[in-house]
């Protein structure tokens, strides 16, 4: 908004003075202060005698109350403009003197003065009424006698008279001289306060004490309690800050200055809006101070008070931040003045027109802000063109027309105010995201171009796209374009018009001053002047201007419009002569136009010639010769091209080299590649043809490469056609102008040497990733595929380059790229262009009966194909693989290679087991042929953890040849299912470039042999238990253990899981551990050795194991546990000697030590009748006696003989057995006899373990009575 006051346009906040904070050194006096009406005769000045607050404590309160500072901010209603809550404020820093403008200004000098001696009489008719010096009723305003308004009120308000007076005074920490200190103070706030009270202005008088140094707390706050007292003043008008405060702290004391002044300063600027609407409900224009001088203008209007009221009123509602009701007041004020009379009663010649023109762009501005300010964004716009199309018809009518420099000014200034006023707004729909720096993929959000009206406006009306609101860069186009406009009406001035106004005639001035309109720019002379004389700089405003849309089209990434915003700026620079400013913004531009793809060539041909123009000027041969390459086109316009003439009257430094990218610019040549086929293998050649047509102009010379580099993705080597007049085609159209060419492509060397960076670039192939054979190294020299073909081409030739090419890998290749290459005396060039990109058409040439023809290829992707393996011949066997194998058994697998080519190979083996669990088996070959280094690898495999391959070179084989090899790994203990992987690497030795791999995989299971069930059976030791009262002096001294002992039986069951027979050797029970103080033994059938057993599929073997478990210590009741495992060796049917050993976990058995317990053992009578004799041992353990109370329940199985009921009563470490005899009533048959054991003391029944005999149940106990 240049060209406008400052204080006309900005945002309205209320305005806050700090008094006597931060550097004494006198501030410099404001322009404003300099300007104002008798400001300086007439002012209130208001000052102190004390020092001000200076040093680190104030530089950071100052600081504090500048980051509070909205200023700055956006000009919208959304939070974070202020802090603490607050709406935002204004600050100016003041030193100890302050001069708050007069309320009146001095009366006429031909006129008594009202403070004159009250004994000289005056009559009443002579009394001045006096008004502020800023009324058109005061003869010194500057709007006397029929102005409307002056940009000094709005000063007034923004910058001089404040709505908050923040006085800062040192608070002194000397108690020698604290009492007189503030005594002091206490005077100069009552002073101040009387200064600001007898002003007339209701400004809020603040004061904020700054501690200078350490103090006891207590005693600050009687003092800062006392001065309130003494000046009457409450704790939210008079503030302490202690010293040594944080900086957040320090932040946290000045918002809550402001939050308790927010209130005051809102009041204020309500009593301002109030005292305006009483003045205009008047409804009379009250007297001037003196009356307008005789044939001079009348004073101003009824209607023209009405717009200074309207606008007080909406400027103080401004400062409440109250927008609605500012814009109801500002658009109340603009109507007043453009449809009333106030225009129509001011003439054109008169300053007062240029006045009242420019209040009416500050109306229509402050109510754009307010619009915007609301999201009224269609309604904004629809203000903005309504201004700007009565304005028009106002100077149309009454002004100097809307043909003229001035009129174009004024429009580009209208367009940059409603840009900048969208910025300052900073509209939400406008607001750019940051962009994260993350990869491509990354999905970034666009923000918006327009914004969609508001709810106002019905879903079903239709607006015109100029009624939405556009974002910044369109307003500055615009701007941009009306600025072009004022350049053309400036440069169309007659020179009489230019000259000076010191060297013109009064006459020829006066026309001027008819002719032209000046509002808001230069005079003609300074417009356009003659020359010899400074001018005002269109460009440098332009470049300005484009630059400035740009950047905001690019950040909606509308590319397209950026690129004609650099061009159009670039154009400018060339106009001023910046010819290097020029080509750095073109050159890069040229490069990546995206009106190529759009195929807007006369675009595109515009921005060649300017690069051509800047690269002739610099001298710049490389980027000369790549733009006269596409002006070459036939797509551009007509003229005589010549490349080889590029350079003439030209002087270069060196002979340039241009790398052109194909897409980068209007393509004078194109390339497309097409192979034979959608598939090959290796060892056989591929056909495939290379097209190349030039576009160049029809009237152009004819063009001679040097040299076609072809370069491929994959395993096909890339080859080269170089130039050679001599060859001829095997077949032409003349019609076409086409012509094919059989290449013949030969091996030569090529120096592996890097070429001259002037040189064009060799052709490079992209080798495959992982290639299976390794490569041997470099030579000297580099191999390459050469063929000669005539490479002169004529406008419009169309020649192609039939070649073929021996794969030398497998896998997917590509065409990558084709390099058109030419080697000049004066230059050099090279064309890159790629051939992978789809095309509309390809064509395959085939030579016919009359000529060429070509056939249309259906293939979407003409430039890439799928090279197959050599089908290999060579068999890989394994004779002897299992169906299974076995958890920790020794594998050995043979395989088996033959060779079924019909010639020798030379074979290299890889195997690898592959799995999906972390831990692999090692594999390692067991055989002992090969090399010195194939050993040592086998060395490294046997150590490996399973992950790497195992290789063995098995060196030549002859035509139906078998060699057999041997590895061996040891089976992990856990089930898994791997798959081993055998590759056979190998080449022919009449082909040794061409590798031929076989691959054979097979599955291979691993099964547990063997599952276990174990069950843990309670015996009744045989031996006595120690005596609790018995301490034998021997055992004592060998110290030995002597705690209780256990007898336990572990009952297994072994079952075959194997597929075939397996012979088990034997079974033996591991002891692992001991636990919680005691030991165990194997008493009985530690080992079982059957003798070789033959164990077949799903069959079992029953075995028990009776260990015994004795405390170390006989004080020792905590349970005890062992942990215990059954190793089996075993071997297969078909390799009895090859023992292999699993071992099979046994769960964890728990021996319980401290509680009583009840053991049932039977036995059987030899006699004729079937007697069971049954044994009840009860065992107390523990330390206490225990009585136990015993019934035995009848029974319809069996009748007893023994005791019915009794009582037992056990001392501590002791047993006592009961015994029954049962008579079982019938055989074959399980009979349950039923003894109830309950412990008197505890009130607890004991279960009955099953022993000797017996087993145990659900049900209870069960005694098995045979035949």
């Amino acid at each position: 908004m240049e060209g406008y006051p400052a204080h006309y346009v900005s945002h309205n906040l209320p305005f806050v003075i700090l008094f006597g904070l931060g550097s004494t050194d006198p501030k410099p006096r404001d322009v404003i202060e300099d300007e104002y009406p008798l400001l300086q005769e007439k002012g209130i000045y208001i000052s102190s005698d004390l020092p001000n607050v200076t040093g680190p404590a104030a530089e950071e309160l100052l600081s504090c109350f500048h980051d509070f500072d909205a200023k700055d901010a956006a000009w919208n209603n959304r939070p974070g403009k202020g802090k603490m809550g607050t709406t935002g404020f204004t600050y100016r820093s003041v030193g100890r003197a302050f001069t708050l403008p007069p309320h009146t200004a001095k009366p006429p000098s031909s006129m008594p003065s009202p403070d004159a001696e009250e004994d000289v009489p005056r009559r009443p008719s002579l009394t001045p009424v006096l008004h502020s010096p800023l009324s058109p009723l005061t003869p010194e305003s500057p709007t006397f006698p029929d102005g409307i308004m002056t940009h000094f009120w709005f000063s007034k308000h923004q910058w001089l008279l404040p709505s908050t007076l923040i006085s800062f005074f040192n608070f002194s920490v000397d108690p020698n001289s604290s009492t007189l200190q503030d005594n002091k103070l206490k005077t100069e706030i009552n002073a101040l306060r009387t200064s600001i009270t007898a002003s007339g202005y209701k400004i809020r008088f603040v004061v904020v004490l700054v501690c200078e140094g350490d103090d006891d707390e207590a005693t600050s706050m009687d003092r800062v309690a006392n001065i309130r007292r003494g000046t009457s003043m409450d704790s939210k008008s008079l503030f302490f800050l202690p010293a040594h405060l944080s900086t957040l702290e320090v932040q946290a004391f000045v918002g809550t200055i402001l939050a308790s002044i927010q209130p005051s300063c809102l009041e204020y600027y309500r009593d301002l809006s109030k005292h305006a609407r009483r003045k205009r409900n008047r409804g009379s224009v009250p007297p001037p101070t003196a009356p307008p001088t005789y044939g001079t203008s009348q004073t101003l209007s009824a209607q023209g008070w009405n717009v200074r009221y309207e606008t007080k009123l909406g400027f103080f509602a401004e400062f409440r931040q109250e927008m609605d009701a500012a814009g109801r007041n500002y658009e109340a004020a603009y109507e007043f003045l453009l449809d009333g009379d106030v225009f129509e009663s001011i003439a054109n010649w008169s300053p007062r027109f240029d006045e009242a023109r420019l209040l009416a762009d500050v109306l229509a501005i402050r109510i754009l802000r307010c619009l915007l300010w609301t999201g009224q964004t269609t309604s904004a716009v629809q203000s903005w063109s309504n201004h700007r199309a009565r304005i028009q018809d106002l100077i149309d009518r009454k002004g100097k027309g809307t043909r003229t420099y001035g009129w174009e000014a004024w429009e580009a200034r209208w367009s940059t105010v409603m840009a900048e006023l969208i910025e300052k707004v900073d509209v939400p729909i406008f607001q750019v995201p940051e962009q994260p720096h993350l990869n491509s993929a990354t999905s970034v959000e666009i923000p918006d171009v327009y914004a969609i009206p508001e709810k106002a406006f019905s879903a079903d009306e239709r607006l015109p796209p100029w009624d939405l609101l556009h974002h910044e860069g369109y307003w500055l186009k615009r701007a941009a374009q009306r600025t072009r406009a004022r350049r053309k009406f400036a440069l169309a001035m007659p020179k009489e018009d230019r000259s000076s106004p010191g060297t013109s005639p009064a006459s020829q001035i006066a026309s001027k001053t008819h002719l032209y309109d000046t509002y808001l720019c230069p005079e003609p002379h300074q417009e356009y002047g003659l020359p010899g004389h400074a001018s005002f700089d269109h460009s440098a405003l332009l470049a300005q201007t484009f630059r400035k849309a740009a950047g905001h089209f690019s950040k909606r990434q509308q590319r397209r419009a950026v690129e004609r915003l650099e061009f159009e700026m670039a154009r400018e620079y060339m106009r001023s002569g910046r010819w290097e400013e020029t080509m750095m913004l073109l050159k890069p531009l040229w490069r990546k136009l995206s009106w190529r793809k759009e195929g807007w060539w006369k675009l595109v041909e515009e921005v060649s010639w300017a690069v051509r123009a800047c690269a002739r000027h610099l001298a710049d041969g490389e980027t000369l010769v790549a733009v006269e390459w596409e002006l070459l086109s036939n797509r551009a316009s007509n003229w005589q091209y010549n490349i080889y003439k590029c350079l003439d009257g030209l002087d270069v430094e060196e002979r340039p080299f241009a790398v052109i990218k194909y897409n980068s610019t209007a393509p004078c040549f194109s390339s497309f590649f097409a192979f034979g086929s959608t598939s090959g293998r290796l060892g056989e050649a591929i056909t495939a043809q290379l097209t190349v047509v030039s576009k160049a102009h029809k009237s152009s010379a004819a063009i001679k490469l040097l040299e076609i580099d072809v370069a491929f993705e994959g395993g096909l080597e890339g080859f080269s056609i170089r130039h050679d007049p001599t060859s001829d085609p095997v077949a032409s159209t003349p019609k076409d102008s086409a012509a094919l060419y059989e290449v013949n492509l030969k091996k030569t060397s090529l120096s592996s040497e890097p070429s001259s960076p002037k040189s064009p670039p060799a052709p490079v192939a992209v080798e495959p990733p992982n290639s299976p054979v390794p490569k041997p190294s470099l030579p000297d020299t580099l191999q390459i595929l050469f063929g000669p073909a005539d490479l002169n081409f004529p406008p419009g030739a169309i020649k192609v380059f039939e070649v073929a090419i021996l794969p030398r890998d497998a896998g997917q290749v590509r065409a990558a790229k084709a390099s058109l290459s030419m080697q000049e005396e004066q230059f050099g060039l090279s064309l890159i262009v790629p051939l992978h990109e789809p095309v509309s058409r390809t064509d395959w040439w085939s030579k016919g009966g009359t000529g060429l023809t070509r056939k249309k290829l259906d293939v979407e992707h003409t430039c890439s194909m799928m090279i197959l393996p050599k089908p290999p011949k060579m068999q890989i066997d394994l004779p002897e693989l299992r169906k299974a194998y076995y958890t920790d058994e020794r594998v050995d697998i043979r395989i088996q290679v033959m060779n079924e080519e019909e010639e020798d190979a030379i074979v290299r083996l890889e195997v690898q087991m592959l799995g999906s669990l972390e831990k692999i088996p090692a594999i390692r070959w067991i055989s002992t042929s090969g090399t010195e280094n194939d050993q040592k690898q086998q060395k490294q495999n046997s150590d490996s953890s399973g992950n790497q391959p195992a290789e063995r070179y098995l060196g030549l084989l002859s035509p139906s040849a078998v060699r057999s090899e041997t590895l061996t790994f040891q089976a992990l203990p856990d089930m898994a299912e791997y798959a081993l992987d055998i590759k056979a690497h190998y080449h022919l030795t009449s082909d040794p470039q061409t590798p031929i791999l076989k691959a054979v995989t097979k599955d291979m299971i691993f099964i547990r042999p063997f599952d276990g069930k174990f069950d843990f059976m309670p015996r009744v030791h045989p031996e006595p238990w120690p005596s609790y009262f018995h301490c034998d002096e021997d055992d004592v001294k060998a110290a030995s253990p002597d705690g209780l002992k256990q007898q336990w039986s572990i009952m297994t069951k072994l079952v075959s899981f194997a597929l075939e027979p397996l012979l088990v050797h034997s079974a033996t029970l591991k002891i692992l551990e001991t636990r919680y103080g005691a030991g165990c033994k194997v008493v009985e059938g530690e080992s079982f050795d059957p003798g070789m057993v033959k164990l077949g599929p799903n069959n079992e073997i029953d075995r028990a194991f009776n260990t015994e478990i004795q405390k170390t210590s006989i004080e020792d009741r905590r349970s005890s546990t062992v942990r215990l495992q059954l190793e089996v060796i075993w071997s297969l049917e078909s390799a009895p000697d090859r023992h292999v050993t699993t071992i099979i976990p046994i769960p964890q058995l728990t021996v319980p030590f401290g509680e009583p317990r009840v053991l049932a053992a039977a036995e059987l009578s030899h006699g004729e009748l079937p007697l069971v004799h049954i044994s009840y041992t009860l065992e107390n353990p523990s330390v206490h006696l225990l009585t136990f109370q015993i019934t035995m329940e009848a029974s319809e199985e069996f009748a007893f003989s023994g005791p019915k009921t009794g009582s037992v009563q056990l001392v501590p470490l002791s047993r006592h057995t009961v015994h029954f005899n049962l008579l079982p009533t019938r055989r074959n048959m399980w009979i349950r006899p039923n003894l109830k054991v309950v412990d008197v003391g505890f009130a607890k029944m004991l279960k009955v373990l099953a022993a000797e005999g017996c087993k145990g149940d659900k049900k209870g106990l069960a005694v098995w009575v045979p035949e």
